[in-house]
């Protein structure tokens, strides 16, 4: 309609030079004036639509509302999981896999691809020696993880079978589909990789909530001398897990690759490959090398989500009660409605809600100005969560 047209025009002048996002980003107390501005909404799912074992307050109502308006969706998730798997995990999150017409784009995913194309070349023979030998480092086996099923997605319709190495001096390359063990075998008992305890089978890195450096440096720099490629199934740095537990997450492991001057492949945000594969999964024409409109990532990285968005020629909805939350001293979005961010113009501590984190617009534009200038990025827009409500 004219309203709508006349918002996105008065929009995208407000916000944008030369196709990118200026310091001018717009802040909202909530999601419900950002619906009429897109026509499209590209989804990060951790710290945005749940924390990795329940919904966050509000996200699903947000997308049945999406939905209802018949906006088309995607998800973007820098998950290590194949896109089939994450995405059977949505009913767990009161969500329907036919709300997203784009699928779920996972960058587990795209580097299960690169893997099948350029390591599953030859088929094992008994003793392995046909067979590409990766160094693996991954998740624990549990409920939610299931590291032998990417390593077989990554095997799938090759007819060929991925090793994997005892040793650095034995190994291929570094598959780096987690950062909680170095498993030195394909197929292993589940109590030794929860045990906690360094056998011949699987090594506990320390680095998930430790960040303990010790066991990953031995493996990395001896796996740089050999000059051994690393393929990173997620790039992200840090996640916010259930009870405000931070985890240390691949993409440090990467950077520190990197800084021994090993080569590392990372697949996922920031990369525009991978915003632009969801649209053209929504059956979208653009043009990469300008600006397309009436799009929007939803994300709570700067470094991955705002970033790669930007680059994408897409607007950015940085989403404040992620995982930079603590960084900005605010309270992060829980599941039951009991904690996270209010905007307000004014304090009034006698109306406020324990467990919540009341800032006036001023304050958090402040803030906001002082952590975009450092890291160098600005989004489009702000908003608390992915939740519905008035604006204050």
């Amino acid at each position: 309609d004219i309203a709508t047209k006349k918002a996105v025009a008065t929009h995208q002048i407000i916000t944008m030079s030369n196709n990118l996002p200026t310091a001018a980003f717009t802040l909202h107390s909530s999601f419900s004036p950002l619906l009429p501005l897109y026509h499209t909404f590209l989804l990060d799912q951790f710290g945005v639509i749940h924390n990795g074992s329940e919904s966050l307050h509000g996200a699903v109502n947000c997308i049945e509302l999406m939905n209802k308006h018949q906006k088309k969706m995607a998800i973007l998730s820098n998950t290590s999981s194949p896109s089939h798997v994450a995405k059977k995990r949505l009913v767990k999150y009161g969500l329907r896999e036919e709300l997203f017409a784009g699928g779920l784009v996972s960058s587990g995913e795209e580097c299960a691809k690169y893997i099948r194309q350029h390591y599953c070349g030859g088929v094992s023979s008994e003793d392995g020696n046909n067979a590409k030998k990766a160094l693996w480092l991954t998740w624990k086996e549990s409920e939610k993880q299931n590291p032998m099923q990417f390593l077989t997605h990554c095997e799938e319709g090759s007819g060929a079978i991925i090793d994997v190495a005892t040793s650095v001096d034995e190994a291929d390359f570094i598959l780096l589909h987690g950062s909680e063990v170095w498993r030195r075998c394909r197929d292993v008992d589940p109590s030794s990789s929860s045990s906690g305890q360094e056998d011949n089978v699987v090594v506990d890195l320390k680095f998930l909530y430790d960040e303990d450096y010790t066991v990953v440096d031995e493996v990395l720099q001896e796996a740089a001398k050999k000059g051994l490629p690393m393929i990173c199934a997620n790039p992200d740095l840090i996640v916010g897990l259930p009870n405000g537990v931070v985890g240390n997450m691949p993409g440090k492991i990467a950077n520190r690759y990197e800084s021994m001057m090993g080569k590392v492949h990372n697949f996922g945000k920031p990369n525009p490959r991978h915003f632009h594969s969801c649209l053209e999964n929504l059956g979208m024409k653009f043009d990469v090398n300008s600006k397309i409109g009436g799009v929007a990532h939803v994300g709570d990285s700067l470094h991955h989500d705002v970033v790669g968005a930007n680059a994408a020629g897409i607007d950015s909805i940085f989403v404040l009660g992620g995982i930079h939350a603590k960084t900005l001293g605010l309270s992060a979005t829980g599941c039951d409605g009991n904690s996270g961010i209010v905007i307000v113009d004014s304090r009034d501590p006698g109306r406020e809600e324990e467990g919540k984190s009341y800032v006036t617009k001023a304050e958090l534009i402040a803030k906001l100005n002082v952590m975009f200038e450092e890291a160098g990025v600005y989004p489009t827009h702000v908003v608390p969560s992915l939740s519905l409500g008035a604006d204050v």
